[in-house]
């Protein structure tokens, strides 16, 4: 039988329902639960890219501690950590957010042809234990070198429907790997979980991973 070298951990949970942030945490083998935060991705002070995204990361993790406490989770009563994330891409100062529609698809994946673009993602967690109350949070951000992109295969990826939900309105972990050149920095950062900075943080709030 297969040992669970995490199966101590305090609950987790996961401030997001992104699909890539779910498998990224899976990969490592921890228990989790899924709870979005619903809010307006919009920050009032942050002004550099690593201030929006450290910002966004604390609203969200701060959201999903406010819904437990709305909902009287049991969660409430024994030692738990909550992980959110958020990630932007960087292009010459412009945050690229995820696409409106087709044409605005097309625009970014055309801006981006040829270029260097920056992603940030921030991570913050929350760890309550007992009375005690303590977060942590850090912020990756990678480089994304394009190749030289034709105004062709740029429609009909984005005719895949892929880019639709993504920030950039590209996904390194799937069809859209085939527009990138190369990368400096962290691959899961650019897909939206630094994992060695995620390991770190979690660690910090007593969680293991890999039986460490």
């Amino acid at each position: 039988m297969k040992k669970n070298l995490n199966a101590q951990n305090p609950p987790i949970i996961l401030a997001s329902s992104s699909p890539r942030r779910i498998e990224l945490m899976q990969n490592l083998g921890l228990r989790f639960e899924i709870l979005p935060a619903d809010i307006d991705e919009v920050t009032e002070h942050a002004q550099v890219p690593a201030e929006v995204v450290a910002e966004l990361a604390y609203m969200k993790a701060k959201r999903v501690q406010e819904i437990l406490q709305e909902k009287r989770s049991k969660l409430l009563t024994q030692p738990h950590v909550i992980l959110a994330a958020d990630t932007i891409v960087v292009l010459e100062d412009d945050v690229l957010g995820k696409p409106e529609d087709r044409a605005d698809a097309i625009a970014m994946l055309t801006r981006l042809s040829q270029t260097c673009h920056e992603v940030f993602t921030g991570v913050h967690v929350i760890h309550k234990d007992g009375e005690k109350t303590i977060a942590h949070h850090d912020v990756g951000v990678s480089k994304v070198f394009f190749r030289k992109l034709d105004k062709q295969e740029i429609e009909s990826y984005v005719d895949t429907g892929e880019p639709m939900d993504k920030a950039g309105a590209y996904a390194l972990q799937g069809i859209g790997a085939f527009l990138v050149e190369k990368i400096e920095g962290c691959p899961t950062n650019i897909i939206g979980l630094p994992i060695p900075r995620t390991v770190d943080l979690l660690r910090k709030c007593r969680i293991k991973i890999m039986g460490y």
